[in-house]
């Protein structure tokens, strides 16, 4: 994903932890590895934790670029790029590919690894005089990764929250809850993309459909009726005098 993305989204994670009188811990159970350990590491000092096998790390910046230039050269197609700045797009998918457009990038990869670097040594002190060592981009099992000071614990977030409960930690879920109504079937399907297009075709539908659902119920409710008696004599006899059912009377 994108660094910019993924930098905002750990700079609210940031906005959580120094919240005053909150401790925030991150826990990792399968991977976190280049802008998800960018986001795990703003957990509060000490209390960034992984499950033994999920994997972390991957410090490191990449960038890539398909050009179609000389693909469309050969068959006489020649593109033009019209610039306002020198360093403006150095590299473009139709666009010739230059040294200096190259360089242009990569000095752009350089600048947001130094950048990605600073974070993580800011955001965890212990890695502080160890992060050239540990951002090259590579991954590590959290087994390892603890011993390099990427995480400080071994434990799955289950066994986490488990521990917690066992000392008396209240525990709470969050669920997202979805304002929209959303409207049955048998409406959203007759009235087209809106939901509100057509409504009196769509209440239409809806008086049917009730008027059908009601049928269904009092048909059924004589069903029921007619089996509580155990001879079908008796059901004729009984509605040629109109009564509904016969009750638990049974023939001897």
């Amino acid at each position: 994903g994108s660094a910019a993305q993924y930098g905002l989204a750990a700079q609210q994670v940031g906005r959580l932890r120094d919240e005053e009188g909150i401790k925030l811990t991150v826990v990792v159970d399968t991977v976190a590895a280049s802008g998800g350990y960018m986001i795990a590491c703003m957990s509060s000092p000490g209390r960034l934790y992984a499950s033994p096998f999920a994997v972390v790390g991957s410090i490191g910046v990449i960038g890539q670029q398909l050009n179609i230039h000389d693909f469309l050269k050969g068959y006489g197609v020649k593109p033009l790029t019209f610039r306002g700045g020198k360093d403006k797009a150095p590299l473009s998918l139709m666009g010739e590919v230059t040294e200096e457009g190259k360089q242009k990038i990569q000095e752009m990869i350089d600048h947001t690894h130094v950048a990605f670097k600073s974070h993580v040594a800011n955001a965890r002190p212990i890695l502080a005089d160890s992060i050239d060592s540990v951002a090259t981009g590579d991954v590590w099992l959290a087994s390892d990764a603890i011993k390099v000071g990427l995480v400080d614990r071994l434990i799955s977030s289950d066994e986490y929250i488990g521990e917690r409960i066992d000392k008396g930690a209240r525990v709470l879920k969050l669920i997202k809850y979805d304002k929209r109504v959303h409207l049955p079937t048998f409406l959203s399907s007759s009235v087209g993309p809106s939901p509100f297009g057509h409504m009196r075709v769509a209440m239409k539908h809806l008086r049917e459909f009730t008027n059908d659902a009601r049928r269904v119920v009092s048909k059924a409710a004589s069903l029921v009726d007619d089996l509580e008696a155990t001879d079908i004599s008796q059901v004729a006899a009984a509605r040629a005098f109109g009564v509904g059912a016969i009750g638990n009377a049974k023939m001897s």
